[in-house]
């Protein structure tokens, strides 16, 4: 199935939105938490081939920030 250009851009809107909240900060366990269930949800709401694949790859970053901010903390 291929998304519209309009749920597309939807999609993008709130994709962009839960990055622009989480990105380059440090996460504790509980919001790294709150982010994994929001962008389920943000998932849920599309469930299109398009949208797990850029809500994969914004977990991953916002994952591999959070464990470079972990890191450099601890030394």
């Amino acid at each position: 199935m291929i998304m519209g250009f309009r749920e597309a851009s939807r999609m993008f809107r709130d994709v962009w939105s839960l990055y622009k909240g989480y990105a380059a900060r440090q996460l504790n366990e509980k919001e790294l938490e709150e982010f994994v269930n929001k962008a389920s949800g943000v998932y849920e709401k599309y469930r299109m081939p398009l949208a797990k694949d850029v809500i994969t790859a914004v977990v991953g970053e916002i994952e591999r920030t959070a464990k470079f901010y972990d890191n450099r903390a601890k030394g």
